[in-house]
């Protein structure tokens, strides 16, 4: 079926909703206030929203609009994915930490769920469970390895489907059964960011947008000098929650962490309305949907259940119609009964990655920072800015297993992944491999 091209939105899907996703905040950049952070996503207002419930002052300064990055460009999946299994991280960081990381990302995920409610954001949250993939028999028995390990030793709940069972899960014949991880869940990711956005604005937070940092300086009687191309700002505590939208070379205080973080494009589509029954028809059980593969696919029905979102690592900027067609070609060969049907959305955003493939919260130089969610900041992002924050005010006597010295910087790098290409051949060829070898 031939696409039409005046039907596509290159904008996110969750962009559609009432709710305000902006600040109404006239004010003049103030001189001095005891938090000030960078970036105006998940991890910067849950690090405010903390600061502000303990008595601080505290302003966001984002330099485009809250939110207009990876929070609402995400595919709202809540998995709190950890990019290395448990095997490779005992391996390389000990069984303790392999244990204590899986647990804390299940704690993660539950806390979120938690806090939705708690504070009353209807962000259409369903704990649904994750469905994820295997892409050839050998990936099932590792799957079937790292589920028994989970579920007997760390008391996460998961379970293996089957490739005779899997219809059960999609109807689909592109996967060698899978692992279903239970406590793993998926939201409107608008939604959420518009309820996060009015519990901050309650707490007295202000946000500052179209605000471009400059530098962060030692103050001279004490904390820091946060320049911005609207005035300069003493601050007691700095945060940068910049993630993969971390600025480039002309900005001088982002040096740092871009010499760390690794920003990759996220690219997404949303096919027109489908009806609840068709997207039942073929996702039976309305999970949460990934693979195995290296060069991995991420795919869902939409919280309403009428379309069905799928993304993966994109190499374009700027969404065109050759990423429409890159990216339904993914969804056809997941699920070849949807050859028929248009696709209504389009957009690219960044997330961003360490060499340790671990999110880390750390500080350098009396400066805070939490990056490096590796594709899973729904959950991430929110739990390392409000653990960063409770650690800074000594709110808390057990630190997230994350924060350690900052990752190390990446040789010859300085914020412009070159390599990326190459990294995306190599991981192809090694998804046909596998599929060959081991099919």
């Amino acid at each position: 079926m031939t696409l039409d091209p005046d039907r596509i939105a290159y904008r996110p899907y969750w962009w559609n909703i009432d709710e305000p996703l902006r600040q109404d905040n006239h004010d003049p950049l103030p001189k001095a206030s005891d938090v000030v952070i960078v970036g105006g996503g998940y991890t910067g207002m849950a690090a405010a929203l903390v600061f502000a419930r303990a008595g601080k002052s505290v302003i966001i300064i984002e330099k485009a609009t809250p939110g207009y990055g990876a929070s609402t460009r995400n595919g709202g999946i809540n998995s709190a994915s950890i990019r290395p299994s448990h095997g490779e991280l005992e391996q390389s960081w000990g069984r303790q930490f392999a244990d204590d990381l899986y647990q804390e990302a299940s704690a993660a995920r539950i806390d979120l769920a938690e806090f939705c409610e708690a504070e009353g954001i209807d962000a259409m949250f369903k704990l649904s469970g994750w469905f994820k993939g295997a892409m050839s028999a050998k990936h099932y028995n590792y799957l079937a390895k790292e589920a028994d390990l989970l579920q007997s030793r760390l008391g996460i709940p998961c379970h293996m489907i089957s490739q005779a069972d899997q219809h059960s899960e999609i109807v689909s014949d592109r996967f060698y059964g899978g692992m279903v991880e239970d406590d793993v869940g998926g939201f409107h990711a608008s939604k959420f960011f518009a309820g996060f956005l009015r519990l901050i604005t309650e707490a007295g937070v202000k946000v500052y947008e179209k605000t471009a940092v400059d530098d962060i300086q030692d103050h001279a009687t004490s904390g820091k000098l946060v320049v911005t191309d609207k005035g300069s700002i003493h601050a007691d505590i700095v945060v940068v929650a910049t993630n993969g939208y971390t600025g480039g070379s002309e900005h001088r205080f982002s040096r740092f962490l871009r010499q760390r973080t690794v920003p990759i494009r996220s690219s997404i589509i949303v096919t027109e309305n489908l009806g609840k029954a068709r997207v039942k028809a073929l996702m039976p059980a309305l999970r949460m949907y990934g693979n195995t593969a290296k060069l991995t696919t991420y795919f869902r029905p939409t919280p309403d259940g009428q379309r069905i979102l799928l993304g993966a690592r994109g190499a374009e900027h700027n969404p065109t119609l050759k990423t429409v067609h890159f990216l339904r070609n993914r969804l056809i060969s997941i699920l070849p009964q949807l050859a028929d049907v248009q696709i209504d959305y389009c957009w690219t955003g960044y997330v961003a990655f360490n060499r340790q493939l671990i999110p880390r919260i750390f500080s350098h130089n009396g400066v805070h920072y939490s990056a490096a969610y590796a594709g899973s900041g729904t959950v991430w992002a929110r739990w390392c800015g409000k653990k960063l924050a409770e650690q800074v005010l000594g709110q808390t006597n057990a630190p997230s297993i994350l924060t350690a010295d900052a990752p190390p910087s990446l040789p010859f790098y300085n914020g412009h992944p070159w390599f990326l290409p190459m990294v995306y051949s190599w991981y192809g060829l090694q998804d046909r491999l596998n599929e060959w070898r081991h099919g």
